[in-house]
């Protein structure tokens, strides 16, 4: 059980980290806009700075904190399931951030007209994660603890 609940924490830090507007745009970059790897990269990156990831990664972090102290009450409580409802609210919050970033950086690859207010939406993007992370945390306990029961009959 170690082993899985470290991959869980393993995968948490490497999303809160990397997974962002900024590599979501170098996928954009890379299957919407048709560049290389290399090319995608330097289009995606080249208006970035240390201090404005800092900015978006403290408004990003908002969800995970709240899940980090959900998860560590339920390992304090002992459920047996916490860590099915970890990954399914880990998977709602980077559904909707993945999501939403997505929607709202394509039209720099298409013919759409780009919103001169879309840096705004990586602000709101976190706060509303959390009701998304909060379905999949029910999901996830939902499905685990099924499964944990049909391993007890």
């Amino acid at each position: 059980m170690k082993n899985k609940q470290r991959i869980f924490w393993l995968a948490f830090v490497a999303s809160l980290l990397l997974i962002n507007e900024n590599l979501v745009h170098w996928l954009l970059a890379i299957f919407v806009g048709n560049y290389g790897i290399a090319v995608g990269f330097s289009d995606a990156f080249k208006y970035f700075s240390f201090s404005g990831y800092l900015f978006f990664s403290a408004f990003r972090a908002i969800p995970y904190v709240i899940l980090y102290f959900v998860i560590k009450s339920l390992i304090k409580k002992k459920n047996k399931n916490y860590l099915g409802a970890a990954w399914g609210a880990l998977a709602g919050i980077l559904f909707l951030i993945i999501w939403g970033s997505w929607s709202s950086l394509h039209s720099l690859y298409t013919d759409e007209h780009t919103s001169s207010t879309t840096a705004i939406v990586f602000l709101f993007l976190p706060i509303y994660s959390i009701v998304t992370g909060l379905i999949g945390g029910l999901i996830g306990y939902g499905i685990s603890a099924g499964v944990t029961h049909e391993k007890k009959t």
